[in-house]
């Protein structure tokens, strides 16, 4: 009993582990998906009020070495996907880091209960680490777009009021807040921006909060709003002017890029067509047209003694259309009228 309990006690250990794998593996990405989301934590917290991350987080976030380039990315992608939590970057490469670990520590647990499937095992374990390696980033990289695609195509209409606050005698600093009251009817990611800019205009300048917000979305036409305000803060020119000029700019924009999705979207309906479209109106063309040509040859090309004893020989064997018992029956009918 002691030597069986000892040899299956390896076999207990690992599915022990491996549970415990793919628990944390759940956990890993439920955590990942609250970073992505944004509802990880206060956004109000100031960097020297927050907390820092525990030991282990950081050396956990550390442990899988990454270039400064894609470093950059995730911190880009985060501040366009409007996550400015102090500690939302080192927890999100903690959390990725640890999906990882667990995919390439549960190959050798998975091996030891099959052992006959080592390729196998260790294949899928690679492939899984590298789809959880890349799955944050790919999800965080689409959530800021779009996130980024809608401030975009609120910005003219914010633009729009903007101009009328100027038009009525009032400064940048003082239409501001006018803004942001009337900001939540358009896009509430507008909203939290423009709160930001608030914040930091009354801190150091409009033109400087308007460059850090273009540094945090990261698009062309937020660049220009933040060196046109720059500009005229500079020399003093008509604001509403050049703020009347880039809104049709970008309204202009907007409008060729919409042209572009709308041009493109025959050739992106061309597959749906071909693979779901084509093989039934296939079908239904062609079948009727099949069968018919069938019927003419067979009555054009079987003499008439024939096909009586092919009907004979099927009504005789009481499957209709089988080869095999219309030969038979014929082949009976046949001898019979020989003698």
């Amino acid at each position: 009993m002691s030597t069986l309990i000892l040899q299956e006690f390896p076999v207990f250990l690992a599915s022990a582990l491996l549970s415990g794998l793919v628990l944390l593996l759940v956990l890993g990405l439920w955590n990942c998906r609250r970073i992505i989301r944004g509802d990880w934590g206060d956004d109000s917290i100031s960097p020297f009020e927050a907390r820092p991350l525990p030991r282990w987080l950081q050396l956990l976030a550390q442990s899988v070495p990454q270039m400064q380039l894609e470093l950059r990315r995730i911190r880009r992608d985060m501040s366009r996907a409007g996550i400015y939590a102090p500690d939302a970057f080192d927890r999100l490469l903690a959390v990725r880091n640890g999906l990882v670990w667990c995919c390439l520590f549960a190959i050798p647990l998975v091996l030891i209960l099959l052992p006959e499937a080592m390729l196998l095992t260790i294949s899928v374990g690679v492939l899984l680490a590298a789809v959880f390696y890349a799955i944050p980033g790919l999800f965080l990289n689409a959530r800021g777009r779009v996130r980024a695609g809608g401030i975009l195509s609120a910005v003219p209409e914010i633009m729009d009021i903007l101009s009328m606050c100027l038009s009525g005698g009032m400064t940048l600093e003082q239409a501001l807040p006018r803004i942001v009251e009337y900001s939540p009817n358009v896009s509430r990611d507008l909203t939290k921006e423009l709160l930001l800019i608030v914040r930091q205009a009354r801190m150091s300048s409009a033109g400087l909060a308007f460059q850090q917000l273009a540094d945090r979305i990261d698009e062309v036409e937020l660049r220009s709003l933040a060196a046109t305000v720059q500009h005229t803060e500079r020399l003093g020119t008509d604001m509403k002017r050049a703020i009347d000029n880039l809104s049709t700019s970008i309204r202009s924009g907007l409008r060729s890029e919409a042209e572009a999705r709308a041009n493109s979207l025959s050739v992106k309906l061309l597959f749906p067509i071909i693979l779901c479209v084509t093989p039934p109106v296939f079908f239904v063309l062609v079948v009727p047209p099949v069968l018919r040509l069938r019927d003419h040859f067979r009555q054009e090309f079987i003499p008439a003694r024939t096909e009586e004893l092919i009907r004979a020989g099927s009504k005789s064997s009481g499957i209709p259309g089988t080869p095999g018992a219309t030969g038979a029956s014929g082949n009976a009918a046949t001898g019979a009228a020989a003698p």
